[in-house]
Formats: C-alpha cells, sequence, structure tokens
C-alpha cells in the first residue's frame, strides 16, 4: 500500500495489506503523520493534539506482535484519531475549552480501552465545538476548523476535527461522540457514515460530559463496510443481516421545501426501497421538549471537574462569568449556567417526556408497518463560519434513545456533502446497517475524500 492508497482505503482494506505483510503498522502511521503535516494548517485545523512518538512506538509493537505471529486485534496497526473530550490517558481532555487545556487524563475512557484491546494506533485528538456545547466547530482553544469539502464553512460539530480527518484522508477512522447529533451532523456535512447507537450500547464513562442521559460516543468512516466492523468491535457483538426487504417512511415535515437539492438527494437515496411518505407533524417540537441537556449541562460538568485539580475554574457558572470560551458559545454558557438543573421539578418531567416520546415512536413504527424513518440530516446546508446552523433533525434519535445513522448520498452544486438519516427503533442497528451498505452499492457514491491539496 502507497501513500495515496492510504488516503482513501478503507479499514479493511488496511486490515488485509496489514495481514499479507503489504505495508506494517509504522508504515500507515507515517502516512497519517505525513498526512497531517502535510495538510492540516491551515486548511483543515482538525488537530488539537498529535502524539507522533507514542504513535510510533505503539506502531512498532503491533509490528513486532505481528512478525513473531503473535495474536493481534482486528484493528491491529491501523492508525486512528479520537475526540478531545474522551479521556486517553497522560493526554489532554481540553474539550474544545482553552481553560482545560492543562487537564490531563489519569486514565483511559473504557472506550478507548477497548479500541487498544483490538490493536488501534491512537495518535492524538481531534479540534471539537467547545464543551460539545453546539454543531459548527467553534473552539476557544483552536478556533473554527474547516469544511473537508469547502474551506470557511461549518464542518458541523459537536465532532468537528474527526468528521474532518476521516475526509481529508488523516485515518480511515475517528471517534466522536453525539449528544444531540455531534457525530451524525458532522458526518453529513463531510461525506462520511455515522452512526449513533442504541443509548446505553456504548459507555460514556470518562467522556466529558454535556448530558449523561443523552451522550454517547460514535464512530465516522468513509465506507459502511467499515461502520459494521467498527461497530461489531466496540459493541463485541455481531449484527445480522435481515432477509427481507427493509420498509422505509419517509417523515415529510423533515425537509425545508426550500431545499430542493438535499431533498432530492435524499429521496433519491431511499427511492430503491420503494418508501411511503408519511406525517408526524408534531415529531419536532416534541422532540424538543423532551431534550434534557439543558437540565444537565451545568451539573454534570461540575461533577466532572471536581477532581480536575489542573482545570482553573470548577462549574459552568465561573466560565460563563471569565469570558474565557469562544464568542459563539456566550448565550449558550450564560443561559445553561442559570437553569435549575437536575434538581429541579422540570427536570423528572423532561425524562417522562423521552419515556413517552420512544413510546409514540414504536407505536407509530408498529402501525405505520416500517423499519426506518428516512429524512436528512439537517435541513439546510453548512453555514459559513460565525453564523448559526438551522435545521438539525439529529435530536429525534438523542432525546428517544433510538439508533440513527447519517449517510452521504451525494454533493450539492456548491460542492458540499448531503447527508440522509435513518431512524430505527431500539437495538435495531442491524436495519441500520443492512441499509447504509445498500444504499452505497445501489448509488456509487461521489469521491469520499475530500478533494486532495
Amino acid at each position: 500500500m502507497q501513500y495515496a492508497d492510504y488516503l482513501t482505503a478503507s479499514l479493511g482494506d488496511m486490515q488485509q495489506a496489514l495481514a499479507q505483510r503489504r505495508v506494517s503498522a509504522r508504515q500507515l502511521t507515517t502516512f497519517a503523520l505525513q498526512r497531517i503535516a502535510d495538510v492540516d494548517q491551515p486548511r483543515y485545523n482538525a488537530i488539537s493534539w498529535l502524539f507522533a512518538d507514542d504513535a510510533l512506538a505503539t506502531a512498532a509493537a503491533s509490528d513486532a506482535a505481528r512478525q513473531q505471529n503473535a495474536p493481534v486485534g482486528p484493528l491491529a496497526g491501523i492508525p486512528l484519531l479520537i475526540k478531545d473530550n474522551i479521556e486517553v490517558k497522560g493526554w489532554p481532555t481540553s474539550a474544545g475549552s482553552a481553560l482545560l487545556r492543562d487537564v490531563i487524563a489519569s486514565e483511559d475512557a473504557p472506550l478507548v480501552t477497548a479500541l487498544r484491546q483490538a490493536g488501534a494506533i491512537l495518535i492524538g485528538k481531534t479540534t471539537m465545538h467547545e464543551l460539545a456545547a453546539g454543531i459548527t466547530g467553534a473552539s476557544s482553544l483552536s478556533g473554527f476548523t474547516h469544511n473537508a469539502w469547502q474551506q470557511g464553512r461549518s464542518p458541523g460539530g459537536s465532532s468537528s476535527g474527526s468528521a474532518v480527518a476521516v475526509a481529508a484522508g488523516f485515518v480511515p477512522l475517528a471517534i466522536g461522540s453525539d449528544t444531540a447529533g455531534s457525530v451524525r451532523i458532522p458526518a453529513a456535512f463531510n461525506g462520511l457514515f455515522g452512526l449513533r447507537m442504541t443509548r446505553g450500547a456504548l459507555s460514556s464513562a470518562g467522556i466529558v460530559p454535556l448530558s449523561p442521559t443523552q451522550d454517547i460516543p460514535g464512530p465516522l468512516v468513509r465506507h459502511a463496510a467499515d461502520l459494521r466492523l467498527i461497530s461489531e468491535i466496540l459493541t463485541g457483538q455481531r449484527f445480522s443481516r435481515p432477509d427481507r426487504p427493509l420498509r422505509i417512511g419517509i417523515w415529510q415535515e423533515g425537509f425545508a421545501a426550500e431545499e430542493t437539492e438535499i431533498n432530492q438527494a435524499v429521496q433519491d437515496a431511499v427511492a430503491p426501497f420503494q418508501p411511503r411518505m408519511l406525517s408526524w407533524p408534531q415529531l419536532e417540537t416534541l422532540a424538543a421538549e423532551a431534550n434534557i441537556i439543558a437540565y444537565e449541562f451545568a451539573d454534570a460538568l461540575a461533577a466532572w471537574l471536581a477532581d480536575k485539580s489542573q482545570a482553573p475554574l470548577r462549574t459552568l457558572a465561573a466560565i460563563a462569568a471569565s469570558g474565557r470560551y469562544h464568542p459563539q458559545l456566550e448565550a449558550t454558557f450564560k443561559i445553561r449556567a442559570q437553569h435549575p438543573g437536575m434538581q429541579s421539578d422540570g427536570y423528572r418531567e423532561v425524562q417522562l417526556r423521552q419515556q413517552r416520546l420512544y413510546q409514540q415512536l414504536a407505536q407509530f413504527f408498529q402501525q405505520q408497518q416500517i423499519d426506518l424513518l428516512a429524512y436528512p440530516v439537517v435541513r439546510h446546508p453548512p453555514v459559513k463560519h460565525g453564523e448559526l446552523q438551522p435545521g438539525s433533525n439529529a435530536l429525534i434519535s438523542a432525546v428517544t434513545g433510538a439508533p440513527a445513522i447519517s449517510i452521504p448520498v451525494g454533493l450539492s452544486t456548491e460542492g458540499l456533502p448531503i447527508g440522509l438519516e435513518l431512524l430505527a427503533l431500539r437495538d435495531r442497528e442491524d436495519v441500520l446497517l443492512k441499509a447504509a451498505e445498500q444504499i452505497e452499492q445501489a448509488h456509487p457514491p461521489f469521491n469520499r475524500a475530500a478533494p486532495a491539496l
């Protein structure tokens, strides 16, 4: 495998090349580091922390194990990046905040432990929307990350750098986290597959919390098969491929009438499934009313900061009062710092709303006899830096705990990716993964590596 091949290779390609000794872990890691050195600054700004020496040492150990025919994990020798709100022992966990740049993790998050056990080569951490509290990639630590397809446009967030790093060919896999769309939105905006699994399927321990109820880590990849591979590695289970045809409904209220390109791309992608147009006018409002982030953010962050001696401030209120954050976060931080929080009467009511909404969702799927509900991940294209992003549909999955997937379905005339979201009922990742594979096969994709520089 050569450097040019590495930029678009799948996890499966790399697994095969390593097994056949056509490439070494050190070579793959060197390719990743070279690509980052060549193009990340100033074009992408996707890397917050890079640990080349650690990565090369791990790669050398991986190569030695393979040469000795010792057992190796399914990700052995494959470089990856991880979002900067996930704890990696000995590395900063700054979560996109300049205030937290000196907070060093004392332990690996369970997710990181699983990746290491699988043999992955962790090379560094990716930029993100500050404290994961937004979807445009604004950060006091790193500024804005650029969309992989168009500089100056939003990459989505909060897992901004993770998505851009995969789209730009740094690594074949990056890990983000999703609280209200933070994996699926950047996947959509950068032409990737991104998966939010069923609530509780992956541990959120060791992740700087935005909302413990809704937080969950998730993968970003260029190929549908890679999404199945990494999902099975992280969960330790195999996802079947249902034999019968999948039944898809299109949520008609999930579209913006004026966005004809997005609407057409999404509907064309699911057309082979012979979908039915379905109406649920109240769904967006019900999801917004069930969003629990505002109740949990300040309390959960304070609990995480309580034992972080390197952090100069320990509460969201103190951070809001300091003014030491990206200007785009001002309203969010100040409003949520004053929220009544998890001890309020409203908190229990929102928990009940989430339970009721999932029950309604399950009834809707049963009544309409569908396996999946389809709509754009975001109704509008990525905004320019400094603007607020309208039109996300990603909250539905987050508040119901149901799994959802972002699937790339084409490019607009502006050259920006368009993402389809499919929503399933809990524990039905199998139908999401099957649909992603079928859509990818039926619609030969645009080149999933962003334009080479």
